[in-house]
């Protein structure tokens, strides 16, 4: 039995990624990689990231043009050309 988990690249665009990882003692994570940080996710809380694509979607940015989205104490600014690549993975996660 190997000790490395299975994966999955569930959508991609030029700088982000998701993936999902069937681990070897049977838990299923997921794994979402934006630029240079990378957020792992237990299946529960990927499904509450995914009810949520229709509320980032309206999502407006900050008086800066900023754009934040938070995960489990994991607070996350894009500009506006990272938030339209961000919408453009989620579109692909639906």
């Amino acid at each position: 039995m190997s000790n490395e988990p299975n994966t999955d690249t569930l959508a991609e665009t030029e700088n982000f990624m998701a993936w999902r990882a069937d681990e070897p003692d049977g838990e299923v994570t997921y794994y979402l990689q934006l630029g240079r940080a990378t957020i792992n996710f237990f299946m529960e809380e990927w499904d509450e990231l995914r009810a949520s694509i229709p509320e980032l979607k309206k999502a407006k940015s900050d008086e800066d043009g900023m754009y934040a989205v938070s995960f489990d104490n994991v607070d996350v600014w894009m500009d506006g050309d990272d938030w339209a690549e961000f919408l453009s993975l989620l579109r692909d996660l639906e």
